[in-house]
């Protein structure tokens, strides 16, 4: 009898069987590998954990900046952590709101240390976008030498306007956008590592145009900026030019009014010049604005063209009291008839910085109002706006909504 058919089939399946315990034998080592590569990982896991918890502790002390290294805190931060540990971008950016790092990940190390952390717009496409589409705009600037305090911030600087630009960070551009003029929302950018002080912002053709005390600055996209040449004017004592506004005449020209000491009286006046729209500088052919009751000292002048005629206000610091003052003309250079406003500031002892929005049968003004403190130190708490009522007298000051205490603004209307 052959058995030739059942001695193939019988090795057949002994192959089989002899396969599948290799198979399972491997499997097993296998399973043992794996578990003894886990056991490994996770014996390295606790001890790179046990390693760190026993550290001593160091500490970082951050200064927040944005792309251009201008401030966006007034002070640093001083973090704490063991050796080693990840400083996490999301304790960061929390005292930055609207604002994302732009550096890579920050660790503790064995020595304390101090670094700059630069933050970039978190939705600046979508703010840029709310910024053109909003009805008024402003441009301010934030102190950034003393933090407030009690919700008020003294001003050591307010008259050192002798800005040469060599030395920053004392003020620091901020941009402001709203939809009612009553709650401003801040435009995050990258401002200008400049000392700048009562700005005023207008748009031409393509860029924005800041100018301030003492400078010019354009930019297209709130990232990088354009210092324009603003030569002194020899009518002036040095430095001594205040709170430059752009205005618009009867025919659309755009100027520029500030407040300058002359050379001649050594007295503040207000002056206008041109301003070049091809070039985008100012011309610096200053002409004096005449007024029958002019003040021997006048400042932070701002004019607007409104129902046929020009509507100007400014601070006149020849009276202890009741400084804001409005005056008009049929020109803008005059001559102008002066009243004083009258507006009741309630608990503070002057106000500056006077701006108006005039719209149909509304006049609303905003103002920088300021007290004293116990060692005779300007402080303030934010811009503050009253409005011209239907029963022909104005209305009790309010405080504009801002994440931030705003100061000396200029707007602009759209």
């Amino acid at each position: 009898m052959n058995n030739s058919g059942y001695t193939v089939k019988s090795s057949k399946f002994e192959f089989f069987l002899f396969s599948q315990k290799i198979v399972k034998g491997l499997w097993k080592m296998g399973r043992n590998r794996i578990k003894g590569v886990l056991i490994l990982l996770l014996g390295i896991i606790i001890s790179v954990f046990f390693f760190l918890m026993i550290q001593p502790t160091s500490s970082i002390r951050v200064s927040f900046v944005d792309q251009n290294n201008a401030k966006l805190r007034v002070k640093g931060k001083v973090y704490h952590s063991k050796r080693y540990w990840p400083l996490r971008s999301s304790k960061l950016e929390k005292e930055v709101p609207g604002y994302k790092m732009a550096e890579k990940k920050i660790f503790f190390k064995k020595e304390n240390r101090r670094i700059v952390v630069r933050f970039m717009p978190k939705n600046y496409r979508q703010e840029i976008s709310n910024f053109d589409k909003a009805n008024y705009i402003a441009a301010t600037f934030q102190p950034m030498k003393v933090s407030p305090k009690g919700g008020y911030q003294s001003d050591p600087y307010n008259t050192a306007r002798t800005y040469s630009g060599d030395k920053t960070g004392q003020d620091t551009l901020r941009l402001l956008y709203s939809n009612d003029g009553k709650s401003w929302k801040r435009l995050h950018i990258s401002s200008p590592r400049l000392n700048i002080r009562d700005p005023s912002i207008i748009k031409v053709k393509k860029y924005w145009y800041i100018v301030y005390t003492k400078g010019l600055l354009r930019t297209k996209n709130f990232k990088k900026w354009d210092k324009i040449s603003w030569p002194h004017s020899s009518m002036f004592v040095n430095h001594f030019e205040w709170a430059p506004e752009f205005f618009k005449d009867k025919h659309n020209r755009i100027h520029v009014i500030m407040a300058g000491r002359s050379v001649k009286t050594n007295n503040f006046q207000l002056y206008i010049s041109d301003f070049d729209q091809e070039k985008g500088k100012i011309k610096n052919n200053w002409k004096l604005l005449s007024g029958k009751d002019f003040p021997s000292n006048m400042i932070d002048g701002n004019l607007t063209y409104y129902n046929g005629h020009y509507v100007l206000f400014y601070k006149n610091e020849d009276v202890s009291k009741n400084k804001m003052t409005i005056a008009t003309s049929d020109n803008y250079l005059g001559p102008y008839v002066s009243h004083a406003l009258n507006i009741d500031l309630r608990k503070y002892a002057g106000a500056e910085g006077i701006e108006a929005v005039l719209n149909g049968n509304q006049t609303r003004l905003y103002f920088d109002p300021y007290k004293f403190n116990k060692n005779g130190q300007s402080i303030y708490n934010g811009v503050h706006y009253a409005e011209w009522s239907e029963k022909n007298k104005w209305s009790n000051i309010k405080e504009i909504k801002a994440p931030f205490i705003v100061r000396h603004f200029g707007i602009l209307q759209k």
